[in-house]
Order: C-alpha cells, then structure tokens, then sequence
C-alpha cells in the first residue's frame, strides 16, 4: 500500500456514475473537484508469525474514484476505492487472491430559506466486531450501509427555523454480521442569538430491528455553536433513553468541541458522549473525514455507550515545503445490556516533505490498541510504519516505491516486512485528510 493511512475505497462499479457526474455538461457546478486513478503496482511481503515465516511476491491494481461537487442547493461528495491483488507465496500453497473495498457517498440538497431538503447516501467499511488485529485488511468484514431522509422547514421568525424530518437505513455484510434496518423521526428547533452564535434544541425517536432484536431509542439535547475568529466552538448536552423487551436505560449524553484554524494550522480538540447502537452508528451518523479516523474500528452489538477524546493537528510551520499531521483518539465502549466494556485506542503522525516540485517522501506512522479488561492494560495492538516515495512524472502519471513494516503483539503475533513498486495514471484534485 503506497500510504500508511488508507482512504475509503469501494468497488469498481461506480467509477461510469461518477465520471459522468464529473464531466456532464448538464451539470455545470459553481465548485468541482475530482479523483479517478489506477494504479498497478508489484510488491514482495515477508512475515513472521510464531515459527512459521512465509515470503510472497504480489501483483495488482488499484483504483480510486471520487468527486466533490457543490452547485446551488446541491451538494455532492463521494470517494470510493478497490485494490485487487494476487499473490503466491514461498511455501508452495498456491495462488491467493486480496480484494478490498471501502467508501462513502452523501448527496445533500439543502436551499438556505427554502422549504425543503433531502439527503441520501451509501458507506462501505471495514468493521471489527469484535476485537483483534490482523495484519491482512481483506480479512476483516465489510459493511454496507445505505440511508435517506428529508426534512421539511418551518420559519416561525426572521432568526428561528425549526425542521421536522424523517430518515430510514439498512444495512448488509458479509460473513455473521447481522443486517437491519432502521427509521427515526427528528425535531429541530434553532435560533441565532448572535451574528455568529446560534442555539438549537433537538429530539429524536428511532426504531432499529436486527433479525430477533427490537429496539427504541428516544433522545432530547440542547446544542450551542458559535463562530470565532480563530475557528470554531460547538457544544451541546441531553439525555437519552434506549428500550428493548430485555432492558431499558437511560443516560446523559453530550459533546465539546473546539477548533483552530489559521492559513497555515489546524487543532481540533472534542469530547463525545453518545448512547446508540451498532446499525445507527453505521447508518445514520455523519461519516468522518476521509481519512483515517475510522479505520477498523470495535462494533459492539447491541445498544452501547460511548465516550471518545480526539485531538487532531495538522501544521505547515515547520518548513516550506513539508506539512506535519498527527492525531490522538481514546475511546470507551460499554454495552449497557451485558455491562462488558472495550477500550479502544489510536495515534498517528505523519510527514511530507516536497522534495522538489515533482518529487515528495512521505512517513507515517500508526498504533492502534485495545484493553479488554481494565483501561491501562493493553490486550492487543498493531504498529504501522511506512515511508513513501513519489515522483510525478506528468500532469496524469507518477511513479513511486515504499516500504512498510507492521506487527501485532497480543491475541496474534506476527511481522510483516513490504516493498512495493507502483505506477500511478489519472487525475487526483480531491483535498482529504491524511
């Protein structure tokens, strides 16, 4: 993999719709940006597991499609991706064959003043459903999610706008992830108190059903968010009541964010409290940036509450022509029926260094680890490293080299040493994280 940090990707069947979103005619937009890239790439991969080593050589491809386009009440971002690899390895048990999919698409059409909005989307993720690393990102289940919903809007006075809106998803995996689906209706009250402050009150009632389990969840928060002059504050604080025919429990729930932001840096600093369950928190909550927050994350079954403390910097200070990235997550999940709780955390940094206007190296690094039983004592983790080398050859095409090492200690232990050649053809002029 030519980075250490992988974007959502997705299969290749979408790339026509896409493309042709792009390049229509028809759809002229005031703001467009857009990805579609192949990549073929050869790679020998050396690992270490107990006693037992295995060497393979690899080939295979990779491509990557998106777009961001915005044009009057639309809006339109999607970035899917697939990588297709054969391998055969030293120990003579034949050929195998790695296919890995991930990616997201959200369409939104919203007219500030207008009556109506809709919006609709689709999400294909890697997910663990229960905890341990593997060293192999084919191995892990894949999910997909789909969701629609609309809103209608109500203006009682020149600074209120209240909203009634309903939305519905479903979900579908492989292997013995359950599917379900789900419905919840919403109400949203706000106001703005200030040229750039503005105070909202919600509530919501959604209704999840996966094959045998049915299950309510009512919620009601008030929300702050305000403008400054360095970036932003947002906050917001209620409570939350979640039902089954086995259980019921209430909480308090919340979250704190604050972030800066400069021509040169960004810092973002949030706490979340949440009470959910599996299918909501795929379906219906807003998918992070493009980036790597949401790489192999734990999906807890059943209805969970969930603490989670993130700080993320991003800084072109250091020199001209390098830009400094890391991020810092912790993350506690209990299931509020069986009382078991997982704590899940993740650090990463990562370095590119534009050596001349064509060429750039990049390093990344990343640590993900998991207790099981007590929040200091780490049961599994997985460190990644990689270094990247990048050099563009036209305004279509780039050819690059990297090197990976990674390994896992606790549930499995196991090395993994990559060296990868790789040839890039397409276009790329989406900004993402990481």
């Amino acid at each position: 993999m030519d980075v250490a940090f992988r974007r959502p990707s997705a299969g290749g069947m979408v790339i026509p719709v896409l493309l042709a979103v792009v390049v229509s005619p028809a759809s002229r937009a005031d703001e467009i940006s857009y990805t579609a890239t192949t990549t073929l790439f050869t790679d020998v991969t050396h690992t270490e597991r107990d006693s037992r080593t295995d060497t393979r050589g690899g080939a295979g491809i990779r491509g990557d499609v998106g777009a961001n386009w915005l044009s009057g009440p639309h809006q339109f971002n999607a970035l899917y991706g697939g990588t297709l690899e054969t391998e055969r390895s030293s120990l003579a048990t034949g050929d195998r064959d790695n296919l890995s999919v991930r990616g997201s698409s959200r369409y939104n059409f919203y007219q500030p003043g207008g009556r109506f909005d809709f919006n609709a989307g689709h999400t294909i993720r890697s997910v663990r459903n229960d905890t341990g690393f593997t060293l192999d990102d084919s191995a892990y289940d894949t999910q997909n999610a789909v969701n629609a919903g609309a809103g209608v809007m109500f203006y009682p006075g020149e600074l209120t706008t209240l909203r009634l809106g309903g939305q519905a998803a479903k979900t579908w995996a492989e292997d013995d992830v359950r599917d379900g689906e789900s419905q919840s209706v919403q109400a949203n009250l706000s106001r703005q108190v200030s040229e750039r402050s503005t105070v909202s009150l919600t509530g919501r009632r959604a209704w999840e059903h996966e094959e045998d389990l049915d299950i309510t969840l009512d919620s009601a928060s008030v929300g702050l968010d305000t403008l400054l002059e360095n970036g932003s504050f947002s906050a917001s604080v209620g409570v939350s009541r979640a039902e089954s025919d086995d259980f019921e429990n209430d909480a308090v729930i919340g979250s704190i964010a604050r972030q800066w932001q400069t021509s040169l840096t960004s810092t973002r600093i949030s706490y979340d409290r949440t009470q959910s369950s599996t299918l909501l928190d795929l379906a219906l909550a807003p998918i992070p940036e493009l980036g790597i927050e949401d790489e192999f994350s734990v999906r807890v079954q059943g209805v969970t509450l969930n603490d989670t403390v993130t700080l993320a910097h991003s800084t072109q200070r250091l020199c001209d022509l390098c830009t400094l990235n890391f991020i810092v997550r912790g993350s506690e999940e209990e299931n509020v029926q069986t009382g078991e709780e997982t704590w899940e955390y993740l650090a990463g940094a990562g370095l590119r260094l534009a050596v001349t206007e064509d060429k750039n190296v990049s390093f990344n690094y990343r640590w993900q680890g998991d207790a099981l039983e007590e929040r200091s004592s780490i049961d599994d983790e997985r460190h990644q490293f990689t270094v990247t080398y990048r050099h563009q050859l036209t305004d279509l095409a780039s050819w690059g080299a990297a090197f990976d090492t990674a390994f896992t200690r606790g549930l499995t232990d196991q090395d993994r040493y990559q060296a990868r050649v790789f040839f890039t053809l397409g276009w790329d002029g989406m900004e993402r994280a990481w």
